[in-house]
């Protein structure tokens, strides 16, 4: 090999791996694994547990059994000391049927959205009570319903919107009712795919801390980063796949296998996702819908807030969903098939 040749590939290399970099594209894969062993917490009141939550100074817990009484359960923090339940089941005056949690509030601040009333309504959490400070009316737009809320400031709001035909990845002022961005899907599936489209086939989790978010794809091995400037969303790039698979279709199964509908073969890639103020935490599964559902997911990927690959955390018990105290380097979830009644604590290192 020629000098000339030797130093021209030498610099095509570096010249793509910066390209690369100006764009924002990683892989996943981690310069770092540790195996970590869960610290299980039990609690005493009797929910079923559908979802966690972090409100600095508490952490909150969904029921979703049929027959509950309140929808949510507050627990001091870190001693995790059971305080008291709000938010009650029913259809009078500050009741709710169908509340979606709002992440990344600030101040003790607790919001929901009850979809089956359209009211948005805002709770101070205190040592002794949920205190309501805020409520006001936000109904559903062409027929589309708010999912995977975050706050970014005071009056604006990244969610998604969606029906069972359209979805989309909107910036929101909620209390005067006002779409200030959005973008459009990363993948043109409901063009591709036709009659066959649904919408979980790109469908992604959302999180956000402060003006930064990421969006985990369901099934799709990939997550986008970015952030809100000036009232606009900004993709910097993104961790994974630039294609998505071949899915399997609904319909019922037609390989002769453990699976009623043949979408419960899909991969199921990420089931929950965590940004915090320097970290995203992504919790990947890797098994097919029909066994994800069951078995949950025994990987958490920890990335910096450009998308760099960090460490790979694998749980000795799975999660189904989780949350990060980066403060004192824990992970909080639970996984209501393995541990009823329980809080799954993990501890980790950067290093």
């Amino acid at each position: 090999m020629s000098l000339l040749r030797f130093f021209l590939i030498i610099f095509l290399s570096v010249y793509l791996l910066i390209s690369c970099s100006d764009r924002g594209v990683h892989k996943n894969s981690f310069p770092l694994m540790d195996n970590v062993i869960a610290d299980t917490l039990f609690f005493n009141e009797i929910i079923k547990v559908g979802g966690i939550y972090k409100i600095d100074s508490f952490i909150v817990l969904r029921d979703i059994q049929e027959n509950l009484i309140d929808f949510f359960y507050v627990y001091s923090f870190p001693d995790l000391t059971y305080l008291y339940s709000f938010c009650p089941k029913g259809n009078g005056p500050n009741e709710y049927l169908m509340p979606t949690v709002v992440k990344n509030k600030k101040n003790n601040k607790f919001m929901i959205r009850d979809h089956s009333s359209d009211v948005i309504a805002t709770y101070e959490l205190t040592d002794s009570a949920a205190i309501l400070v805020d409520r006001y009316d936000f109904p559903s737009q062409d027929g589309r319903y708010c999912w995977e809320l975050n706050q970014i400031t005071d009056s604006c709001f990244l969610l998604k919107r969606n029906n069972a035909q359209v979805s989309a990845r909107e910036l929101w002022n909620l209390k005067v009712q006002k779409q200030l961005d959005t973008i459009p899907n990363t993948f043109d599936l409901k063009k591709e795919m036709g009659k066959d489209y649904h919408i979980e086939f790109d469908d992604c989790w959302i999180s956000a801390s402060d003006t930064t978010f990421a969006f985990a794809y369901f099934f799709i091995n990939r997550i986008e980063y970015g952030r809100i400037v000036n009232n606009e969303i900004q993709l910097d790039g993104f961790v994974g796949v630039d294609e998505t698979p071949d899915f399997y279709l609904y319909g019922e199964s037609k390989l002769n296998n453990k699976y009623e509908y043949n979408v419960d073969n899909n991969i199921v890639y990420y089931e929950d996702l965590y940004v915090g103020p320097s970290r995203i935490f992504a919790l990947y599964s890797g098994l097919p819908w029909g066994d994800a559902e069951i078995e949950h997911s025994s990987i958490i990927e920890i990335y910096d807030r450009a998308g760099v690959p960090i460490k790979q955390l694998n749980l000795n018990c799975p999660l189904s969903t989780f949350i990060v105290d980066e403060g004192s380097n824990s992970i909080y979830g639970i996984n209501i098939e393995a541990l009823d009644g329980a809080i799954i604590k993990y501890d980790y290192n950067i290093d």
